[in-house]
């Protein structure tokens, strides 16, 4: 059983949503512990070795949901205290990790024998090859779905697999008695039922992709409906 630590801030909606979705799935038992970081000290760096840095069981996996970027440089100190063998950011806001800072933790992770993940946004998750990263993945991340179609409408949607905040659940839902022609209309109810749930993901414009997170979430969902579309069965 996949051993995990999560690390979310307090009274944020994201991290929040994304541990409950987990575990309304069944895999609460997933959750070792879960810490809620409060406001950030002005001195954070100076206080590595004191109670600001959480009690941490041993564990399997780390994972960082929507933490700013100055305790994000306390991950690889956690990830060491855990015990743990992998560790996955998610990064559905540009400043929670910038291009610097991820090179910076992706070469401390490497130098303890870590494996590391960053998706950009977190529903864009893959299996990579670690099986701690690859349990998580292939339950929760890029979502993957199973249509029916019946006289040119949607007539069931099943999720195989979904993203980790329960948005593909919502849109799956949504989508059921759809229009699958044209594909702009189709598109449109994809667009509002992805908005309606809504995407906690950043709008911010991000540099490495040229676009909003936000909008990236989107194009995984359709291309995840497209591809259903072309394996569809009639039912």
């Amino acid at each position: 059983m996949l051993r995990v630590f999560a690390v979310i801030m307090e009274d944020d909606l994201y991290g929040r949503r994304i541990i409950n979705h987990i575990c309304k799935e069944g895999y609460s038992e997933w959750f070792w512990g879960i810490h809620e970081f409060g406001e950030v000290p002005f001195n954070i760096l100076d206080d590595l070795d004191s109670n600001f840095l959480p009690d941490v069981p041993q564990c399997d996996l780390i994972l960082s949901l929507g933490i700013p970027a100055e305790l994000q440089t306390l991950l690889p100190e956690i990830v060491e205290k855990a015990g743990a063998k992998a560790v996955i950011v998610a990064i559905d806001d540009p400043g929670w990790v910038p291009p610097g800072l991820r090179r910076q933790l992706e070469q401390e992770f490497m130098e303890k024998g870590v494996v590391s993940a960053f998706p950009k946004p977190l529903c864009s998750l893959k299996e990579i090859g670690n099986p701690f990263i690859d349990e998580f993945a292939s339950k929760f991340g890029r979502p993957r779905l199973k249509v029916g179609v019946d006289g040119g409408r949607i007539a069931k949607i099943d999720v195989l697999k979904g993203s980790p905040c329960g948005s593909t659940c919502y849109i799956a839902e949504k989508l059921v008695g759809a229009h699958i022609e044209p594909r702009e209309k189709l598109w449109e109810e994809l667009a509002k039922a992805h908005h309606s749930y809504p995407c906690l993901a950043s709008m911010k414009v991000d540099p490495e992709i040229g676009d909003a997170i936000l909008h990236k979430s989107q194009y995984i969902i359709r291309e995840a409906v497209e591809e259903a579309l072309r394996m569809a069965e009639n039912v």
